[in-house]
């Protein structure tokens, strides 16, 4: 599904952590998550597919808004190799393709639960949320441009998820208790995807107007089915 290709919105082998332990990590998670309204980074994403031993690199700016609990919207704008702009509000996502001229507007309905499966990794969520949907795990500690991370292992308990989300890595700021690097596997023969987010800053003022999907008139609105 070309939604899950798009979000699923989301590295490296670590030695075990020694002092950081689960406990410390959700300690962190805790701190960040009640003060958590918004964010801006610059990313980096990665598709591998693995039948063909294949990536494809793209990356641009992405802003998140999170009110409350599933109440998340969001804006990606990729610029390299070709651009291109992302954004979900409520349960519709939207793809805009400037170099054809088109926007494809997706009715997610039900499925934006499995969406807020993949923006709960980090992004406001409590210790409490991630245990509730995920098996968890730490697996190591690492530094990723230039900041000491802490990394933890998610296997999705949702049978529904599993489909989409076989397992899903992530590398949290000791600093700030924020992603630095998430990464997902979304299929048995080993297709992944990575996301490594820099420059971030931590709840900038983000108006609606911010974060819509900004296209000229004229363009060729699409519905596909998914």
């Amino acid at each position: 599904m070309r939604i899950s290709r798009t979000f699923a919105c989301v590295l490296l082998v670590a030695p075990m952590l020694g002092a950081q332990t689960l406990d410390d990590v959700f300690l962190r998670l805790d701190k960040a998550a009640p003060g958590f309204k918004s964010m801006t980074a610059d990313i980096q994403r990665v598709v591998h597919t693995a039948v063909i031993n294949d990536d494809s690199t793209e990356s641009g700016t992405m802003k998140l808004r999170r009110q409350k609990a599933h109440e998340t919207q969001m804006l990606i704008e990729f610029t390299v190799p070709d651009p291109k702009s992302i954004a979900l509000v409520d349960a519709t996502v939207s793809v805009y393709y400037p170099k054809i001229k088109t926007v494809q507007i997706y009715d997610v309905g039900d499925k934006r639960n499995l969406i807020d499966q993949f923006l709960l990794l980090g992004f406001g969520a409590t210790s409490a949320e991630l245990k509730q949907a995920y098996d968890i795990t730490a697996a190591g500690s690492e530094t990723i441009g230039g900041q000491a991370t802490s990394h933890i292992q998610l296997t999705p308990k949702s049978k529904e998820v599993l489909t989409r989300l076989k397992k899903a890595d992530l590398w949290l700021s000791d600093a700030s208790g924020m992603p630095v690097r998430q990464k997902f596997l979304t299929s048995a023969s080993g297709d992944y995807m990575v996301v490594t987010y820099s420059n971030v800053k931590h709840n900038p003022v983000l108006t609606d107007g911010a974060l819509k999907l900004n296209y000229p008139k004229g363009v060729q609105i699409q519905h596909p089915q998914h």
